[in-house]
């Protein structure tokens, strides 16, 4: 009976390892299946692609002119509105004449007053010259009568003792007199203030600058338009104040229209002036062949990329500013590119990136990516031949993330 017993408990205790056994295993494998990314991986492999282009950017005006005033005035009236298709020349907001005209007047009496100083200022300038003239004169004269009265008294004798002493009386008299004008003359030319002239004309010329803002100002109380063209915007209203350095309005021209794309260094490189290209835009189910008629030298700072640019007649007008266009360049062939599924590819802050295989688990590789064709594309660095890279479930990874390889 105790060896029945001993032989069921020693059964017992076999299967409670066992069942614990298998559900630790059951446990692991769980958990190793939960911490694996299931996800599916193509290789990068070597083909000749068809090298094109893709090339992403907008439509914009061919011309684009803002209207301003020159002077704070009141809108009286707005004869146009946004969408309206006006001609050159055309009345589009008339200004408050009354407060212009009163701003003409006001700087032209300004030149008058100034004028009227300046050539006072040049009279006086003019005596003061001609007191300093005559004081010259003067002071030749005197020194002739001092000459004259030292030459009589060096030659006074007593034989003429008489004659001698009248004509020496004569010149110190003379000679008296003409340091008396002196003294007057240098008086009044100490009464004449010496006036800039140069300070004045500079101010005149000042003020007629002014005459002639005030002027532009009134004659821009009828704002009309520069260009032939569609209103774009209109940003006054009737009685509303309009300031300078503020459009009134925009005038656009939208035929033709130009198609401006970016390009990154690798793709301006290839690209040249005259160059075929095929346009599509969005929301117009058509295709516009054209030529590339820009190819911007210098990167712009703010964007890191070239401008590119095509030139599209839009005589229907269908074309609208800003309306999303792409370009597509074909380049030839390239043999022996390096290419991988374009459902690989990832991008963070405009840059290019792909999870690549390694093992279990996966690496995030920056890339260079080059020509497109169909679901393909061309890695120039990163990537090469028989490199694994995730397409499906990319975007669930991270850097060293486990995987675990979809089987087909």
């Amino acid at each position: 009976m105790i060896k029945y017993i001993f032989n069921r408990f020693t059964v017992f205790v076999f299967l409670i390892v066992f069942f614990v056994g298998c559900g630790t295993d059951d446990i692991t494998s769980d958990s190793t299946e939960r911490q694996s990314l299931l996800v599916s991986v193509e290789q990068a492999e070597q083909s000749t692609i068809r090298q094109s282009l893709e090339l992403n950017g907008q439509m914009i005006p061919k011309d684009q002119v803002p209207l301003f005033t020159v002077t704070p005035l009141e809108v009286k009236n707005v004869h146009k509105s946004v969408g309206d298709t006006v001609k050159k020349g055309e009345l589009l907001v008339t200004l408050d004449t009354e407060l212009a005209r009163e701003q003409v007047n006001q700087a032209k009496n300004a030149v008058a007053e100034l004028e009227k100083t300046l050539e006072q200022a040049r009279e006086l300038n003019r005596t003061a010259q001609n007191e300093i003239k005559q004081l010259q004169t003067l002071q030749q004269e005197m020194q002739q009568s001092l000459n004259t009265t030292r030459s009589t008294l060096e030659n006074l004798d007593e034989e003429n003792a008489d004659v001698a002493l009248l004509e020496f009386i004569r010149s110190s008299l003379e000679l008296s007199l003409k340091q008396a004008e002196l003294s007057q003359a240098a008086g009044n030319l100490q009464q004449i203030p010496a006036i800039n002239t140069m300070e004045l004309e500079i101010q005149l010329e000042t003020a007629k600058q002014n005459v002639r803002q005030a002027e532009k100002g009134l004659q821009a109380t009828e704002l009309t338009a520069p260009i032939t063209g569609i209103i774009a915007q209109m940003e006054v209203t009737v009685g509303q104040m309009a300031v300078p350095n503020s459009p009134i309005a925009v005038i656009v021209n939208l035929d033709p229209v130009i198609a401006m794309f970016s390009a990154n260094s690798f793709q301006i490189s290839k690209l040249q002036q005259g160059m075929d290209v095929d346009i599509t835009i969005n929301g117009l189910n058509e295709t516009f062949p054209n030529s590339i008629t820009t190819v911007s030298p210098v990167i712009n700072p703010q964007t890191n990329t070239f401008t590119v640019e095509a030139e599209l007649e839009n005589p229907d007008l269908l074309i609208k500013g800003g309306m999303r266009a792409t370009a597509m360049v074909d380049l030839g062939t390239i043999d022996e590119a390096i290419v991988i599924p374009i459902d690989s590819v990832l991008y963070e802050d405009n840059k290019a990136y792909v999870y690549k295989v390694a093992d279990t688990s996966v690496v995030r590789q920056s890339v260079e990516l080059g020509s497109r064709e169909g679901n393909l594309i061309e890695v120039l660095e990163g990537i090469e031949v028989n490199d694994s890279v995730v397409t499906t479930g990319k975007e669930r990874l991270t850097e060293g993330a486990q995987i675990t390889i979809r089987s087909e």
